[in-house]
């Protein structure tokens, strides 16, 4: 058997990447047929929900898109920012508030169209429009006249972006944004064509024939809810001569069992698992392990009358053990969380982790939640109360969200937890509309700050489905996004400062910090797994 080489890079102080690569002499079929088509086969723990990328939220479509589609920048394996279509990672001009970005003159959509600034001048004026409900709009807070946007008080035609000429595209900001290189190889800013997406209206992004590409793959096989998907080669992206890959082959799988099962019989070359199948695995070189900076939560619904109680969250976040749910519970290399923001998030200029200056704000204390839970009680006047905690239909989530009701409902009195299992789609689609009353859920880095996790929790927040809200907190997230924005001390203090007001009133409780555990067959070469963001196949090739 071939041994598979890996390495690991530190990335952001903690935060890992892992680059695989192979030998192999390619499968019994190959060898025997002389077939050189190159397929790789990948398991997906969840369905496919949206392919707009005004629209999408969730890992399994952010995936999906970076396979298809492609921005002005891309996360090298770093996961810092590299070109894409545009043709150099830009410095600001304007005391850090202009951004003048030239585009490479080759880059084509799947319909032999060229990709123009004007596909990114409209595309992110789609997404900030109101109109749109894109939840991912706040992500151009900073652009001039966002919000006065947001508010419905200029039209979304203010953004500050605009084509100079086709190939030239300039971005104006209110005030600096420190991570915006990394923004700008997120999916939600990849271009659009206007005409194409204008044509299909409200069915652009749905399934595979209302979608059109410039990435290195197009998708087919996908009607909207089926579990089955495939990426086929673009013939017309810009660089396809340098994409190995004829075919992806993906498959929905939610049983780990299954996943091993399916690995081990040559059925797929990328099969995700978690709990005691990764200890199981520990010794098979095909076993890869990714820890990045993630945080998995218990997020409460405070317009519920029970966790519209600062005590009765705060309850709960005391009888959670984060080492004993990482360790005991998951067993799949996943950490303990001592605060919301994860290890793995580093300061640019001191490159200090922002979890290791954070310290300890979670402690377990099983005696004191039961006394806050007493308390609550009291200001609610009720003797008993019961929740109902939504989680998504994985073996994990199972596991994970029995281990919660157990914990609760033997800690305090009076309290009866209902487990609401549903698909993936369906519990994002909850969360969205607030209809829940405490769901199990989880963020991982969009871009290397600490911004990105606590702006979820911002007052009137797209993605602040538990509708906190909190004066103090709002003032130093706004402080540390305009007021110190240049200022990298004050407005990294600032973040800490506000982590802690967060902690303190519990709107979530974190559990603990998430890993990811794949096996990949030994044939798999070029695999690379980040920090942030999802692997591009367009860099694998099988043996």
């Amino acid at each position: 058997m071939n041994m598979k080489k890996w390495a690991l890079t530190t990335i952001a102080a903690s935060a890992l990447v892992v680059s695989l690569a192979a030998c192999s002499t390619g499968s019994k079929k190959e060898e025997a047929t002389g077939d050189k088509k190159q397929v790789l086969k990948v398991l997906e723990s969840a369905e496919l929900p949206t392919m707009d990328i005004s629209q999408a939220t969730d890992v399994v479509s952010f995936s999906a898109i970076s396979q298809v589609m492609e921005g002005l920048y891309e996360f090298a394996d770093d996961s810092t920012s590299a070109p894409a279509i545009a043709k150099e990672v830009v410095a600001p001009t304007n005391d850090g508030k202009k951004y003048t970005i030239e585009l490479r003159d080759d880059a084509k959509w799947s319909n032999g169209d060229p990709v123009t600034a004007n596909d990114f001048v409209y595309s992110w004026k789609r997404t900030v429009d109101p109109k749109t409900g894109s939840e991912y709009a706040y992500l151009f807070d900073g652009f001039e006249n966002y919000k006065a946007i947001s508010k419905g008080e200029k039209p979304a035609a203010d953004l500050g972006v605009k084509a100079v000429d086709e190939h030239t595209l300039e971005i104006n900001l209110e005030y600096p944004i420190p991570y915006l290189s990394s923004l700008l190889a997120k999916p939600t800013f990849y271009p659009l064509n206007e005409k194409f997406v204008e044509e299909k209206g409200k069915d652009y992004g749905t399934n595979s024939d209302n979608m059109i590409y410039n990435g290195p793959f197009t998708l087919a096989d996908w009607d909207g809810t089926s579990i089955t998907w495939n990426y086929l080669k673009n013939d017309k992206y810009r660089a396809a001569d340098k994409v190995k890959l004829d075919e992806v082959n993906v498959q929905v799988s939610k049983e780990i069992g299954t996943n091993v099962n399916l690995f081990k019989a040559g059925e797929t070359d990328i099969a995700p698992i978690k709990g005691e199948y990764v200890d199981q695995e520990k010794e098979n070189p095909e076993l890869v392990t990714r820890i990045y900076p993630s945080t998995s939560y218990l997020q409460y619904n405070t317009e519920n009358k029970v966790f519209a109680n600062k005590n009765a969250r705060n309850a709960i976040t005391k009888l959670i053990n984060s080492d004993q749910i990482a360790k005991n519970i998951l067993k799949d290399g996943s950490m303990a969380i001592e605060a919301f923001v994860p290890k793995g998030i580093a300061n640019q200029e001191t490159g200090k982790d922002f979890a290791e200056e954070a310290g300890v704000l979670m402690k377990t204390d099983i005696e004191g939640g039961k006394k806050l839970w007493e308390d609550a009680k009291k200001e609610l006047g009720v003797d008993s109360a019961s929740i109902t905690l939504l989680t998504s239909d994985t073996d994990s989530a199972k596991k994970l969200s029995e281990y919660v009701q157990g914990l609760l409902t033997e800690n305090l009195s009076g309290l009866k937890v209902t487990i609401s299992s549903v698909p993936f789609k369906n519990r994002l689609d909850q969360m969205s509309k607030g209809d829940f009353d405490v769901v199990l859920a989880g963020w991982a880095a969009t871009y290397a700050d600490p911004y990105d996790f606590l702006q979820l929790f911002r007052t009137g927040g797209e993605q602040n489905y538990g509708k906190f809200s909190n004066e103090e907190f709002d003032k130093l997230l706004t402080e540390s996004a305009t007021t110190y924005a240049t200022e990298n001390e004050k407005r990294w203090n600032t973040l800490l400062d506000a982590q802690k007001v967060l902690m303190d009133n519990s709107p979530v409780t974190p559990l603990y910090q998430a890993s990811e555990a794949f096996l990949v067959n030994d044939r798999v070469e070029g695999l690379v797994y980040r920090a942030i963001g999802a692997p591009y196949y367009k860099n694998v090739s099988v043996k």
